[in-house]
């Protein structure tokens, strides 16, 4: 079976918006609806999984030769908790263990980078930031 993709992973892949998916995708043969059909009270609710072989056929198709693609990577998500500083201590301490880091500067400049995106830059663009060094 083919990895399921969200509809906003698929938004990401395309580059285009959820509903602009939902309308190419939802009747596609395979697309898996987990929503809840519409009712004379009620709209309908669509939550669709869409299966990566699916949206290679639908690139395939509309380019004109095949097509893979490469799932980004889905951040993770947590709720929020009164132990979140404690649980972000030990992520960066766990990074800066893998990739042997003891540069005191480099924590720092960590530190402020997260502090700049969360302030400036919606977290769905955040992939796209490029960091440039400056040589102390």
């Amino acid at each position: 079976m083919s990895e399921l993709l969200t509809v906003r992973d698929v938004a990401t892949i395309l580059k285009c918006g959820e509903d602009a998916v939902v309308r190419r995708f939802a009747k596609m043969t395979g697309v898996i609806d987990l929503g809840k059909p519409e009712t004379r009270s009620r709209r309908r609710y669509r939550v669709l999984r869409i299966p990566k072989t699916v949206v290679e056929q639908y690139l395939t198709t509309k380019s004109g030769r095949p097509v893979q693609i490469e799932v980004p990577p889905r951040a993770e998500r947590r709720r929020k908790s009164a132990t979140w500083e404690k649980r972000a201590i030990l992520n960066l301490a766990k990074a800066a263990l893998q990739n042997e880091c003891q540069d005191r500067k480099a924590y720092h400049r960590i530190a402020d980078r997260a502090r700049l995106l969360t302030a400036h830059v919606p977290e769905d663009r955040w992939s796209e930031i490029v960091w440039f060094d400056d040589e102390d």
